[in-house]
């Protein structure tokens, strides 16, 4: 059976939110396979409607889920229904709670103009999973990866750059993380864990109203909240036609 949807010619697995986590805890289990994940949500597929390159990047991933609640209605209205929609934060967290667990080394690759430090993330992120084997390292996305243990030991990648720059890294840097399991680019997600900024209400995230939260916070995302609220389904709708 074919899991698939294409939204703005970027292909979105469709699974339920309690297949995604089987899916990837067998992944945890299992060998290195260097899985790159993507949660895509309407700014990065406008993003990769306007760029190839990056569209095929999307695209050459192992698994692609949905972290936009734009995405899921617009989907809708195409004919199709997303099975689950598995937000960054709470992929996040899921993986953190499967490394404490089983042990396994964690690296967060941080830009250095990140609102929440390397040292912060590293603290806050221990002192809710006290067992981690967790490293919080700065690092630029044209920056050569080094060859040094804390890379080659590294189970679980997260990369910290925001779209696009993190996926391009992930996909043009993967082979040079021999141990890695999953490498996942999380944005600003860390920044929900340093509580430099507040998750909406589980009740605005449900009905999709997390753009109206970040907008009352930060005014200054109006253009950004513009495009995913508004250009984007209207980009996506009338590419149907």
């Amino acid at each position: 059976m074919n899991n698939n949807i294409n939204i703005l010619g970027v292909r979105i697995d469709n699974f339920a939110c309690r297949e995604i986590k089987e899916k990837i805890s067998d992944i945890l289990q299992n060998p290195p396979e260097r899985t790159f994940v993507t949660t895509l949500n309407p700014e990065i597929l406008l993003k990769a409607h306007n760029d190839e390159y990056y569209r095929n990047i999307l695209n050459g991933a192992n698994l692609n889920l949905c972290d936009g609640f734009g995405i899921k209605l617009v989907s809708f209205f195409k004919g199709n229904y997303i099975k689950g929609r598995f937000a960054g934060a709470d992929l996040v967290d899921f993986l953190l709670e499967k490394a404490n667990v089983k042990k396994l080394n964690v690296l967060v690759m941080v830009a250095e103009n990140s609102l929440s430090s390397a040292e912060e993330i590293e603290r806050v992120t221990r002192q809710k999973y006290p067992d981690l084997r967790l490293k919080s390292e700065y690092f630029s996305p044209s920056q050569v990866v080094p060859e040094n243990a804390i890379i080659k030991q590294a189970d679980i990648v997260f990369v910290s750059f925001g779209a696009p720059d993190q996926e391009i890294f992930i996909h043009e840097n993967r082979v040079n993380f021999p141990n890695a399991k999953v490498l996942i680019g999380v944005g600003g997600t860390f920044d929900f864990f340093t509580g430099k900024f507040r998750r909406a209400p589980k009740w605005m995230r449900k009905v999709g109203m997390e753009w109206l939260w970040r907008l009352t916070r930060e005014p200054k995302r109006m253009r950004r909240i513009i495009n995913a609220v508004i250009v984007f389904p209207a980009v996506a709708m009338a590419k149907k036609i």
